[in-house]
């Protein structure tokens, strides 16, 4: 598997339960994908503000790693893992 950095804003609907942020689908490029799983979950502190990192699944062969970012409340596609 090989990935590629894409560093790029997205739109994202997610929701907050029991302080827990859970994304549920995004627009890339025009697309829409669908989370159909959350392989993981990690942060890191950045300064102030902390980014929150999900490696995802969705309605597509590859997985996306999705960040939230405190500071400005942005979402952004960090990068795409290629499968084969």
């Amino acid at each position: 598997m090989s990935y590629e950095e894409i560093d790029e804003p997205i739109a994202v609907i997610t929701f907050f339960e029991q302080g827990k942020l859970h994304p549920l689908r995004f627009r890339w490029k025009g697309q829409v994908y669908r989370i159909k799983k959350v392989n993981g979950f990690w942060s890191v502190q950045d300064g102030l503000s902390r980014k929150y990192h999900f490696s995802v699944s969705a309605n597509a062969p590859d997985c996306f790693e999705l960040t939230f970012d405190t500071a400005d409340f942005n979402w952004q596609l960090a990068r795409v893992y290629l499968e084969g």
